[in-house]
């Protein structure tokens, strides 16, 4: 299977080895984000998808999630 980011071979069923560390370094982070600024996993996604700082890869993983999430509040 192909990663849904980017299309390079995946590790798994959605991402890269590269798309699936930054994956699980989302997943990470999120708590500490979430106790000290209290937001939902949806605006943390958005705030790493829009901090200058952030990597590529993280960015992108941010953006795909992101617009699953917004497409879940649609549908």
């Amino acid at each position: 299977m192909n990663c849904l980011i980017c299309g390079r071979l995946s590790d798994n069923d959605e991402f890269c080895s590269f798309h699936l560390a930054a994956y699980k370094n989302l997943i990470q982070q999120y708590d500490a984000w979430r106790k000290g600024l209290g937001i939902s996993w949806k605006d943390y996604l958005r705030e790493i998808e829009m901090n200058s700082v952030t990597g590529e890869w993280a960015r992108e993983v941010a953006s795909y999630l992101y617009k699953k999430e917004e497409a879940k509040d649609v549908g």
